[in-house]
């Protein structure tokens, strides 16, 4: 298992900083995943945790409890401001965060479904608001339209970030680093509010 935690701009007594967490997609690791958001993030003057899955090599599949994510950011040692705590998944990492959306509240300000996303099976509402970054050539966007229908459902806000005519590997060059500063520009109006 892997996790990389990045706190950009160190110094000696550094001030607590928001806390970008990004799951991986299918067959690849936190390293790649990472490597999408670094220059952003850095950009901000936030940290990022990238986290590989505990078991296999994909998120959905492993489906497991998401406290295991949720513990990971508790102990991250480096000052992070708790207010400012923010969840990315790519493709099978966000399919992951849509099957356990209720779980994230409290722990995190806002989540990001690049590429991916499920809707939970428990019906359960959080209004954690959710950003979508997704193409409509996936074969599989009608699950994230689900995912999309669920939080609106619950009266969350959802941003819409539609790339028409993209497929998955579309979807992932989306991200280009400009996308990803404006995507962060969003994520910092959002603050964690209870579960």
């Amino acid at each position: 298992m892997w996790a990389l935690v990045l706190l950009a701009l160190a110094s000696a007594t550094p001030a607590p900083r928001p806390l970008v967490v990004v799951l991986h997609g299918d067959r690849e690791h936190a390293r790649d995943a990472a490597a999408r958001w670094r220059s952003a993030v850095n950009a901000h003057g936030w940290a990022l945790l990238a986290l590989d899955v505990p078991e296999g090599d994909s998120w959905w599949k492993w489906n497991g409890d998401p406290q295991w994510v949720i513990d990971q950011v508790a102990a991250v040692k480096q000052p992070i401001d708790r207010e400012h705590v923010y969840l990315v998944g790519w493709s099978g990492g966000a399919t992951y965060i849509g099957m356990h959306a209720q779980a994230w509240q409290g722990t995190f300000a806002a989540v990001v479904l690049h590429g991916g996303g499920m809707a939970p099976d428990n019906t359960a509402c959080t209004t954690l608001p959710a950003y979508f970054l997704v193409g409509d050539r996936n074969p599989l966007h009608r699950l994230a339209k689900d995912l999309r229908a669920y939080f609106e459902g619950c009266h969350a806000e959802v941003t819409w970030d539609l790339v028409k005519g993209a497929d998955h590997e579309h979807e992932k060059t989306a991200l280009t680093r400009k996308k990803a500063n404006a995507i962060l520009d969003y994520l910092a109006t959002k603050r964690v509010s209870g579960g």
